[in-house]
C-alpha cells in the first residue's frame, strides 16, 4: 500500500493537472473567439490537449482518481486505528493474569485559591481584612503594568480573600 504522504502528493498533482487542463481549454476558447487561431488549428490543439477524449471524461477520471486516493487514505487510517486498538487489547490480556494493582495519588493544596484575574499594578489583597501586596511580579500588557493572577497561596487559617483594584473589590472568596 502506498504511504499516506505519497497519496496526498498524487491528489495534489491530480488537482493541478485538472486545473491546468481547464485553464488551457479556457485560453484556447478565448483565442478562438478573438480569431487568434483558425478553426483547423483550434481542433488540432483541442485534440492534442484532450487526446481524443471529451472534457467530461477527463473530469470524471480526475474525480475518480482523487476519490480512490482518499479511500486508500481512510482505509490506511482505520487499519492503523484497529492495529492500535488490537495492540492495547493484547497488552491488557497479557497483564490480566498477573492482576491489576492500581496505584496513584492526588496532591492538592488546600492553601491555593484559584483567582484568574488581570488587575492593575496598584491592586492589593485583603486576607481577613488585612491588606497585603499581591505576591507576583508585574507584567507589561496593553500598554500598562498588570498582575496576571491565576492563583494565590494563602495561610490555612485564612477565612476570606479579597482583591482590591482601584478602590473596588474585583474578587472575593470565603474560605471554608
Amino acid at each position: 500500500m502506498k504511504k499516506v504522504g505519497e497519496l496526498k502528493k498524487h491528489i495534489y498533482l491530480c488537482n493541478s493537472h485538472e486545473e491546468r487542463l481547464l485553464n488551457e481549454l479556457e485560453a484556447l476558447n478565448v483565442r478562438r473567439k478573438i480569431n487568434l487561431v483558425t478553426k483547423k488549428q483550434y481542433k488540432k490543439q483541442i485534440n492534442g490537449l484532450l487526446k481524443g477524449r471529451p472534457v467530461e471524461d477527463w473530469l470524471n477520471y480526475y474525480k475518480e482518481y482523487k476519490s480512490g486516493c482518499f479511500k486508500a487514505i481512510n482505509e490506511y487510517n482505520s487499519d492503523k486505528n484497529f492495529r492500535m486498538f488490537l495492540f492495547i487489547f493484547l497488552v491488557f490480556l497479557l497483564v490480566l493474569p498477573f492482576g491489576l494493582n492500581y496505584t496513584g495519588f492526588s496532591v492538592s493544596n488546600p492553601n491555593l485559591v484559584l483567582v484568574d484575574k488581570v488587575v492593575s499594578s496598584n491592586a492589593y489583597m485583603l486576607l481577613d481584612g488585612v491588606a497585603k501586596p499581591i505576591p507576583l511580579q508585574t507584567e507589561f500588557m496593553d500598554g500598562r503594568y498588570v498582575y496576571n493572577i491565576h492563583s494565590i497561596e494563602i495561610l490555612l487559617n485564612t477565612k476570606k480573600l479579597e482583591i482590591i483594584d482601584n478602590n473596588q473589590v474585583v474578587f472575593s472568596k470565603d474560605i471554608k
